[in-house]
C-alpha cells in the first residue's frame, strides 16, 4: 500500500477491521472505489486483521483500542509494514499532517466532559465540550507525533457527521498560504478545502499560541466557524 495516500491508507484500514459504521462507512466505501485496485487492497488487509484476531464487526461502535492479541509472525510482520508505512508518510505541511490525523480511528475512549471542555489539555489548552450547545458530541481520542511535536485529536459526531479537533504542542504552526482567513469573535481562522479528504473542510486556528485543527465534513461552513470560535465562558 505504500503508492496510497496516507487517508487512503487509513481508510482500508478502518474498514478491514469494522472500526466504521453508518455514514462514515458509507464515506469510506465510496472512496474506495475510486482507489484503483482498492477490494483487492481491502481483502489483503481483511486476511492481516484476520490473523490477528480481528474480524470486521457488522455494526462497530466509534473506534476503540482492542484487547491486544497473540499473532503469527507473519501476521505481526505484515502488521509492522502497515504500521510503518502509516507513520512513515511525511509528505504535506504540519498543519495538512494534523488535519489528516482526522481520517484515523480513535484509539482510546473520548474524555469526560467537565462543563464547557473535556478533561484532556495539550500544553494547558483545553478541548470544547460541544455536546451541551451545538450536539457534537466527543466519542472519541487518540495521540500521535508530527515532526517530534506531540498531538492530541479528540473525535466529535453530530447526527452521522464526524469532526476532528487536533491541538499541536509547541510554538505555532505556519498556517497554509492558500487558506481564506476569516475572523469570528476576535479569532482569526485560516480555512480551506481539502479534496483528497472527499472534501473536507480545514480550520486552523490558535489557542494560547498553540495551534488547532479542526477537520471534517459539515453542511454549512458557517458550522465549522462557530465551532472553532467558540469558547468556554
Amino acid at each position: 500500500m505504500s503508492g496510497l495516500r496516507k487517508r487512503d491508507q487509513a481508510l482500508l484500514v478502518q474498514l478491514a477491521d469494522g472500526t466504521l459504521s453508518g455514514v462514515s462507512r458509507a464515506r469510506a466505501e465510496a472512496r474506495l472505489r475510486a482507489i484503483p485496485d482498492g477490494e483487492r487492497l481491502l481483502e489483503r488487509q481483511r486476511r492481516v486483521a484476520r490473523a490477528l484476531g480481528s474480524e470486521p464487526a457488522l455494526h462497530a461502535e466509534p473506534a476503540r483500542r482492542r484487547a491486544p492479541v497473540l499473532a503469527s509472525a507473519g501476521a505481526l510482520a505484515a502488521t509492522v509494514v502497515l504500521l510503518f508505512t502509516l507513520a512513515g508518510d511525511d509528505s504535506g505541511t504540519p498543519v495538512e499532517r494534523a488535519a489528516g490525523l482526522s481520517q484515523l480511528a480513535a484509539a482510546e475512549p473520548a474524555p469526560e466532559a467537565s462543563g464547557d471542555v473535556l478533561r484532556a489539555s495539550v500544553d494547558g489548552v483545553r478541548f470544547p465540550n460541544w455536546g451541551r450547545e451545538f450536539g457534537w458530541h466527543a466519542n472519541g481520542l487518540r495521540h500521535d507525533s508530527i515532526d517530534g511535536r506531540d498531538t492530541t485529536t479528540v473525535f466529535y459526531e453530530h447526527e452521522g457527521h464526524r469532526l476532528a479537533y487536533t491541538i499541536v504542542s509547541g510554538p505555532a504552526l505556519e498556517r497554509p498560504e492558500d487558506a481564506q482567513v476569516i475572523e469570528r469573535d476576535g479569532l482569526e481562522i485560516a480555512l480551506y478545502r481539502d479534496p483528497g479528504h472527499g472534501g473536507h473542510d480545514v480550520a486552523v486556528f490558535e489557542r494560547d499560541g498553540r495551534t488547532c485543527v479542526v477537520a471534517g465534513h459539515v453542511l454549512r461552513l458557517s458550522t465549522l466557524l462557530e465551532l472553532a470560535a467558540w469558547k468556554s465562558a
